[in-house]
């Protein structure tokens, strides 16, 4: 039922042909004329990464916690460097797969329990992903998924420093999940997703619940999911508008 790809195969291999298609289309333009940052050196570290994954997967190595954090980093970034190229040279038609393979290296990693730091292109992949889904099963496995990448995340990233910033990693993933809960209309799920949102973004919580609403006012949806709804606009009333 997921888009995703749990398995690392796989991941291995939409990652490959995302870097191929970025080798090419650089091979054509010579837009990014770098030896050493270029798509050949990404895609160079990404194999190397990709191979040092897999014996993990294996058993073959074995990696204490602050290790594998900087392993987790150090996939990330260069996915990153990746997703970047990927706009620099316009290769537009990868931009699902991009999404993709940051959600599925997300959860991979979180199932080995690493500690995440860099959650920004991992956030943004969900929420691509969430915005193009319309079945209510896997609005709701999305939302779990998202949920094992939150708890996940860093000390740091729970912290939630940078308040000011409506873009940052943690708030974007946190309200896909929020929004994924939602249009799944489980009550179960709304209910522990509501209750995470609120221990997580305290101050965001009551304008999305009120936004919910809204939305909710004009739809037909069961009454056991608004009734959820309600309760948590209840309980999380909006400030009033001056």
């Amino acid at each position: 039922m997921t888009t995703l790809i749990l398995g690392l195969d796989g991941i291995n291999d939409l990652a490959l042909e995302v870097t191929k298609a970025i080798v090419d289309r650089n091979e054509q333009s010579g837009k990014i004329d770098s030896q050493e940052a270029g798509p050949l050196a990404v895609a160079a570290a990404l194999s190397d990464f990709f191979e040092v994954a897999a014996a993990l997967d294996q058993g073959a190595v074995f990696f204490e916690s602050d290790e594998l954090a900087e392993f987790a980093d150090h996939g990330l970034d260069l996915l990153d460097r990746l997703a970047y190229q990927l706009l620099v040279l316009e290769v537009m038609e990868h931009r699902d797969n991009m999404a993709k393979i940051f959600a599925s290296i997300g959860i991979w990693l979180a199932r080995r329990e690493a500690t995440l730091d860099n959650l920004e292109g991992i956030a943004d992949g969900f929420g691509r992903i969430t915005n193009g889904l319309s079945d209510t099963g896997e609005l709701a496995e999305i939302c779990r998924l998202m949920e094992e990448v939150a708890d996940a995340a860093s000390e740091a990233v729970r912290l939630d420093d940078e308040k000011g910033n409506p873009y940052r990693p943690w708030r974007v993933l946190n309200l896909n999940a929020g929004i994924a809960a939602t249009r799944s209309l489980d009550p179960e799920l709304m209910t522990q997703t509501f209750d995470n949102l609120g221990r997580r973004l305290p101050q965001d919580l009551p304008g999305f619940l009120a936004d919910g609403k809204r939305q909710m006012a004009i739809q037909d949806v069961p009454e056991a999911v608004r009734e959820v709804m309600d309760r948590y606009v209840e309980r999380w009333p909006s400030a009033p508008a001056h």
